[in-house]
């Protein structure tokens, strides 16, 4: 990258935040933070709103027009643009809104009106071209710390491009959760986590976004031949994204 530090920002839409704070908390994050020049990161106080971004994570789903027009003046600024987690990937937990009328979010969610510019929650993708997608629900600590050591290399990291299944120790065994009739989202979720949640013993809940060509009718069909009404599957799969627009 030379000599010059590469200009790093961080920045937010709609979400918890909860994909900043996991790298809030990875242990030689400030040494490696040492090796950019951060000029946007919120939760560090850095907030130069005119900086150019060599690299930027972007978080959160966007929900509204003007979320979607700052973006559009992110991408321009950026010339690596990473989206930065389930809601920036592909809508997330946000985009469980998309199924619920706008009377009962303000009456139950909101506790006030919808802005009036409210879109449906979607990811960056949507909006902006996005470099690289770093799925989970949080990210994974490891593969953050990875991107930036391959950016410093002058590389930008290649996206895991098979299912969950694929690092999956259960993969084929007895003790894999689809034998057992267990919800498992494994076949249908992009992998790249190393199956964290199976090898402890937790069912893929699907963080990490649908794969576009996974097999949805086969899926759905097993749950269905398990006694699971269609309602009950496809509250599972589309908790972190709307499959029917995959």
């Amino acid at each position: 990258m030379g000599d010059k530090k590469p200009v790093l920002g961080i920045v937010s839409f709609t979400c918890d935040q909860g994909c900043q704070f996991t790298i809030l908390f990875i242990e030689k994050l400030m040494d490696i933070l040492k090796k950019f020049d951060v000029q946007y990161f919120h939760l560090l106080k850095e907030k130069n709103r005119k900086a150019k971004f060599d690299l930027c994570f972007v978080e959160g789903a966007i929900t509204t027009k003007k979320e979607a027009e700052k973006l559009k003046e992110i991408r321009k600024k950026s010339k690596v643009l990473v989206a930065l987690g389930a809601c920036a990937c592909h809508g997330g937990v946000p985009a469980m809104r998309n199924f619920i009328e706008n009377k009962e979010l303000e009456k139950y969610v909101y506790n006030q009106k919808l802005p009036k510019d409210a879109l449906s929650a979607a990811g960056i993708g949507e909006y902006v071209k996005v470099d690289y997608y770093m799925y989970g629900c949080p990210i994974i600590k490891e593969e953050f710390m990875n991107f930036l050591n391959q950016f410093l290399k002058g590389k930008i990291m290649k996206e895991f491009e098979g299912p969950v299944c694929a690092e999956c120790p259960r993969q084929g065994k007895q003790d894999c959760f689809l034998r057992q009739k267990k919800i498992c989202l494994g076949p249908l979720t992009h992998g790249g986590c190393s199956a964290v949640c199976t090898k402890a013993n937790f069912e893929c809940m699907g963080c990490r976004g649908p794969r576009p060509k996974a097999d949805y009718k086969a899926e759905i069909e097993l749950f269905k031949s398990w006694g699971l009404s269609e309602k009950e599957v496809m509250q599972r799969l589309n908790m972190f994204k709307n499959i029917e627009n995959t």
